[in-house]
């Protein structure tokens, strides 16, 4: 980060301000609409779980998702593609489903025996191409050396050996993301960390890219030679991949008999083939069910021919700036409704200013003549199907939407060949720089909307990771810096892509830890939400930590309204509510309890978040219904979010919806009777106002709804004195 891109520091002095209401919204320019939690959690692509939901029907046949399949049906997401919830984990233990994934038709390579046995004696260095299969690989020896079902964890690639501990004494294994090449690892780190996977019955698999400089030194300063990935032939993956998928032996040839018209397999299966793109083919075959018209012309469809005609792509379309513009727009918002693509085309050719013209017009704008060539400004737009044509794009079957408001026809553009939308934009990233300014510009002005969001975040996140150099991430901390939210909300999903790269992320963290410290509540709304986002639920240590910062900055700030720390509060209870549901429920219950008692947050604030957790009660119930642990804590949280006057309505209205739901789940039941019991014992003045409320609002058969009655009877007769 250059000086001039240093963000002023949270000064020190001042008093602390009276606890600020997490207002509905944050800041936002006179021209966008506004925000709510549920559409921040879906912008930084939160984890999509909803509180208390349960169906009463006896006898009842219900179906909640869209059905497809033969013999075997499936129920899906109408959305596809890579969840927050089923993003690689980089820090913390890795799931089981991920390790299964990996091992499903896993084919061996050859050298798979020698990785293990050098597994087995230490940490392994494992080199590799991207798309070469290294981190199954990777998993695969893991799970191969440590057992079935045993406990794996990931470190980042920033993870500093010469400090780092085994923080986990279940865990058996451990994937490290690459080594920062700024810290290069020496003999004496590489025998310490030797030490504590013998002493913790462990082991360890450091994945590094296959670089030739970078190897080298490895095995002349550590004496150690890193085993290179190298992928089993296709063909070898391909029955693998494909027995495991489709069991049966007839079903297999079936399948396999659509190709004898148009395709043979051994053309297919050409060498240079990753097993990426093997288990593409695959996944092709078993979905045309044995079709050869649904099979189509599968050489056209898949990926590695992408790379190869994408300059010949650009070159053919320099002299049509509408083809190219659509090809741009296609390229980041692949798989979307053909309106939206076709009306960013325009905004970018539009927004050109002739950028995408290969001539001048042969007029100026007052009408005097000049050199001549394609006016820039021409209104007349191809067809969508020449359009299409001319980018090898098609146009899906048209399918009922139902996200939003209301329910809505969605007929998406998708390329014909798989991953044609990166490798154009890698493309033309790397090989036009001036064009690299224009795509920022457009892609800032992006309008307010979640599908928009999130391609346009990671379309800047791989850019920066393009580009490198020390100002890989400029554009997007000029999307940090924003007056907009949904610029912000671009560059929280955009950190998250970019830290994929082991040399940007500790850029990446620098920046967030430099940003939760600014004066700027732009600069610090953006932190708040990258934590909430893939970056975060990837690192929730880190996340934490730095929402714990962002917290002690609000109280740090002099009682200004010009600062508007309203708008950091919201972006920390979007992050929170992120985390929480993202699978980290009792780290975050964790930090909360020691925030609230360090008192160094200011309370209201803390129980105000701590309110907002009780509306996913999935993880509060098992331990109230049984003594554990965390029990005495959540009841002592609830008690006092209940006492203080801006938590009060949150967690009230939270414990209305676990007192009625409950009502069809016996654990439930039992556990919301249990926190009212618990309650009523030391009925202080929120409690009382809660049990009020049920009193008043409650059916018959609520849980809890005896207990708070029988409360409130009691003092209203004098017999438990007055609520304290």
């Amino acid at each position: 980060m250059t000086p001039d891109e240093e963000p002023r520091a949270v000064g020190a002095s001042g008093s602390a301000p009276a606890a600020p209401q997490l207002p509905p919204d944050e800041g936002r320019s006179p021209t966008e609409a506004e925000h709510d939690v549920p559409e921040l959690l879906d912008a930084i692509g939160a984890a999509g779980r909803g509180p208390l939901s349960f169906v009463y029907a006896p006898r009842g046949n219900f179906n909640s998702g869209a059905v497809h399949g033969g013999q075997r049906v499936h129920n899906v997401s109408t959305k596809e593609g890579r969840g927050p919830r089923e993003g690689r984990v980089r820090e913390g233990p890795l799931p089981e489903a991920q390790v299964r994934a990996a091992a499903f038709g896993f084919a061996r390579p050859d050298w798979f025996g020698e990785a293990l046995a050098e597994l087995r004696r230490g940490p392994l260095f494992l080199a590799g191409q991207p798309g070469s299969g290294r981190r199954t690989a990777a998993l695969n020896l893991l799970r191969q050396s440590c057992g079935e079902g045993a406990l794996l964890r990931a470190l980042d690639s920033v993870t500093e050996l010469d400090r780092w501990q085994p923080a986990d004494p279940t865990a058996r294994g451990y994937l490290m993301d690459g080594l920062f090449p700024s810290r290069p690892l020496g003999p004496g780190v590489l025998g310490h960390v030797r030490s504590l996977l013998e002493r913790a019955t462990a082991h360890m698999v450091i994945m590094l890219p296959d670089d030739a400089a970078l190897l080298r030194r490895l095995e002349q300063d550590l004496h150690v030679r890193p085993v290179r990935c190298v992928p089993p032939r296709p063909a070898m993956v391909f029955s693998s991949y494909f027995e495991e998928l489709v069991t049966d032996e007839r079903e297999r040839k079936r399948l396999l008999a659509a190709l004898t018209r148009g395709h043979e397999l051994s053309d297919l299966l050409v060498p240079e083939l990753v097993p990426a793109e093997v288990v593409e083919l695959v996944t092709a075959i078993v979905t045309a069910d044995g079709d050869p018209d649904a099979l189509g012309d599968l050489r056209d469809r898949l990926s590695y021919r992408a790379e190869r005609d994408v300059p010949e792509l650009v070159r053919k379309l320099r002299d049509d700036p509408d083809a190219l513009a659509f090809l741009l727009a296609a390229s980041v918002y692949e798989g979307l409704d053909h309106r939206l693509v076709r009306e960013e085309a325009a905004r970018l050719l539009k927004l050109s200013e002739g950028r995408l013209s290969a001539e001048l017009p042969p007029t100026d704008a007052s009408g005097s003549e000049k050199a001549g060539g394609p006016n820039p400004n021409f209104v007349f737009r191809r067809s969508l199907t020449e359009l299409l044509h001319a980018v090898r794009a098609v146009r899906q079957e048209r399918v009922i939407s139902t996200e939003g408001a209301y329910a809505h026809s969605v007929q998406g553009v998708v390329f014909v060949r798989h991953r044609q939308a990166e490798a154009v934009l890698r493309h033309v990233w790397c090989e036009y720089g001036q064009l690299s300014d224009l795509l920022v510009e457009w892609l800032r002005g992006v309008e307010r909307t979640t599908e928009l969001i999130q391609p346009v975040g990671q379309f800047m996140g791989r850019a920066a990771r393009w580009g490198g150099g020390r100002r890989a991430l400029r554009h997007i901390q000029a999307l940090a810096e924003s007056d907009r939210t949904t610029s912000r909300l671009i560059a929280a999903n955009a950190l998250g892509i970019a830290a994929e790269d082991p040399v940007l992320v500790a850029e990446v963290r620098y920046r967030l830890q430099r940003w939760s410290l600014a004066a700027s509540v732009h600069l610090r709304t953006t932190v708040a939400y990258t934590c909430g986002a893939e970056f975060g639920l990837s690192r929730p240590d880190l996340a934490l930590r730095l929402l714990h910062d962002l917290l002690l900055g609000v109280r740090s700030r002099p009682d200004d309204p010009r600062h508007d720390d309203g708008k950091v509060l919201l972006a920390v209870r979007v992050a929170i509510l992120s985390l929480f549901r993202a699978g980290n429920e009792l780290k975050v219950f964790g930090r909360l309890v020691e925030w609230l008692e360090a008192e160094r947050c200011i309370p209201e604030q803390v129980l105000l978040l701590f309110g907002q957790l009780l509306q996913y009660p999935a993880w509060f119930m098992p331990r109230l219904a049984v003594e554990t642990p965390e029990t005495g804590w959540i009841v002592e949280m609830v008690r006092r979010a209940l006492n203080a006057e801006s938590s009060f309505d949150t967690t009230c209205e939270a414990l209305m919806r676990w007192a009625d739901g409950s009502r069809w789940d016996e654990g439930n039941f039992h556990a919301v009777e249990n926190l009212f019991a618990a309650l009523a014992c030391d009925m202080q003045f929120g409690t009382f106002r809660l049990f009020v409320e049920l009193d008043e609002k409650g059916a018959e058969g609520w849980a809890g709804l005896n207990t708070a009655r029988a409360s409130v009877s009691n003092w209203r007769a004098g017999e438990r004195g007055e609520a304290a």
